[in-house]
């Protein structure tokens, strides 16, 4: 026959009061890089090419792409009121294609439950690449075989000073920017 033992009751710790939650900050907000409306603009010549710059117009207007330290939205349809959020640690896999020499790309990111999110013409594509790819997890690094040649001429311009750290604002930063506006 067992007996029972009851030991004290162990206490939990609370979290630390300097492990602070860290605030959503915003790295990029904007619509698609206005390179987009190029190749329908010189199809406006054509009479055929005034839907396709219409369309592309109204892309530029409701579609607005929002990369943070936590998240990824995309807000697009009519007057931008479908909303998309993913998580970085919701990415498995990333696959891109640079447009125009750089100035924009499309990115598709693939997601653990099967799904796919493409977005299309980002402004700042290497920086926005960049940070995209210091969210996400080591593995959806890996599998996106990041960087490629373009993404490391950009890194070595970054090492040296010629491009922007594609990194999020200082609080500092922030507040000064606050103050001064």
């Amino acid at each position: 026959m067992k007996t029972k033992s009851k030991a004290p009751k162990e206490k939990v710790k609370a979290t630390s009061p300097t492990a602070a939650i860290v605030p959503e900050q915003t790295f990029y907000e904007g619509a698609p890089s206005i390179t987009e409306t190029l190749i329908p603009g010189l199809s406006l010549f054509t009479v055929v090419g005034v839907i396709p710059f219409t369309a592309s117009l109204a892309r530029q207007a409701w579609t607005k792409y929002k990369f943070t330290n936590r998240r990824i939205e995309v807000a697009s349809g009519f007057q931008g009121k479908d909303v998309v959020q993913i998580l970085y640690r919701e990415i498995i896999d990333v696959k891109w294609l640079r447009r125009y020499g750089g100035a924009a790309g499309d990115v598709v990111f693939s997601l653990q439950d099967g799904s796919k999110l493409e977005v299309r013409s980002i402004a700042e594509f290497d920086r926005n690449l960049a940070f995209i790819m210091s969210q996400v997890e080591d593995d959806a690094r890996e599998s996106s075989e990041y960087p490629d040649g373009p993404a490391r001429d950009f890194l070595e311009k970054v090492a040296s000073g010629e491009e922007p750290k594609p990194e999020l604002p200082s609080a500092a930063a922030e507040a000064e920017a606050v103050t001064s506006a």
